[in-house]
């Protein structure tokens, strides 16, 4: 469990960063700064929490980037 503690607009960031997610998987942290609209130290800070949450997780691709999916539901529970 992450010990941060969560503001409002900690909630909308990550609300940001899942919809984007969402519309499309797999993306860099600067796909999502584009997607999402946020700032690259935004983007850094909330993946990181999301990842630590279980919500997300992080694969490095073939070329060595980072690249951010949703956890399925089952692999959360």
């Amino acid at each position: 469990m992450n010990l941060c503690f969560s503001t409002d607009r900690g909630k909308q960031t990550r609300s940001q960063l899942l919809a984007a997610l969402r519309t499309q998987d797999g993306l860099t942290r600067n796909e999502l700064v584009a997607a999402s609209g946020l700032t690259y130290d935004q983007v850094r800070r909330q993946t990181k929490n999301l990842c630590i949450d279980g919500v997300i997780e992080s694969r490095l691709d073939g070329m060595g980037s980072r690249r951010y999916f949703m956890k399925s539901t089952r692999s959360r529970q």
